[in-house]
Parts: structure tokens; sequence; C-alpha cells
């Protein structure tokens, strides 16, 4: 992120958090929310993009709800393959996010699946790449929360 935000784009990043508009032209309403042109908005919103403020617009959905399962998986691997590692799970299918920490289980990811066998073939997979050596498979039980707003 190296470039500075102004208010203007500190109020997209606002709005858009939990209100993108679905529109045939979601830049033209989020113009009109803003007082920007249509292009304007666009390229407001593609360069707070490439600069590493926004890392995805997309919806959010309840997986459960929609007759899914999920899981959140901690892996344990070797550091010197993390980036290697955490590269080929962003491929697989069902992967929403994944992250890094600095702990015995060091990269840790989500996974949303069909039916649980999908989940445990998912992970039966990965546990064969090399440089893993363990993996913890923490299913969801229940939701916390599914919507997060930063005011920036």
């Amino acid at each position: 992120m190296s470039a500075a935000i102004d208010e203007m784009d500190k109020k997209i990043l606002n709005l858009i958090q939990s209100r993108f508009p679905v529109d045939q032209y979601p830049y033209k309403v989020l113009a009109d929310q803003t007082g920007l042109s249509e292009e304007e908005a666009w390229e407001r919103v593609e360069r707070l993009r490439s600069n590493g403020f926004i890392r995805r617009i997309g919806a959010v959905f309840d997986s459960s709800g929609l007759g899914f399962h999920s899981t959140l998986v901690g892996a344990k691997v070797d550091p010197v393959l993390i980036d290697e590692l955490a590269k080929k799970i962003n491929e697989l299918p069902g992967i929403t996010h994944h992250y890094q920490r600095s702990d015995e289980f060091n990269l840790w990811f989500t996974l949303t699946a069909r039916d649980p066998g999908s989940i445990t073939k998912t992970i039966e997979e990965v546990k064969g790449w090399e440089g893993v050596m363990d993996i913890l498979n923490l299913p969801a039980l229940r939701t916390f929360k599914i919507k997060v707003d930063f005011r920036v």
C-alpha cells in the first residue's frame, strides 16, 4: 500500500464494504452516491484495489444456509516452502482465504464444500504435499459473525 488515500477514497471504502451496488451499472450508482462521475468512481476503486486497499469485491454468503459445509484448517508446514504451499492452496476449489501465522501451525485456510467428503478429500490431498507436516481440521459448528465493517 504505497499511495495515500483522500477523504473521497475513505467515503468509497465505507460505502462499498457492505453496500457495493448490485446493479447493472454499479459504478454509476456509486457515482450518484458520491458526486463523482461513473468513470471517476471506477478509477478510484481500481486504484484502491491495485494499491492493496481493496483485496476483493464479492458477495459473502451463509454457506451453511446454502447447504455447504466449511472448516478452518491449520497446517504445520516447512517455513521455507510456505509461499509455494500458499499458492497451491489458493488453487484448490472451495478455498475462501488463507493466512500465515508465526506459530507451530503456520499456514491457515478456510475450506467450503458441498459435502464433508469433499472437505476430507481436499485435506488428505494437502496432507500429501511435500513440506506439509501436520494438519488440524476444525469444522465450523456455528457462526459467530458473518459481517464486519471497518470505519475508514
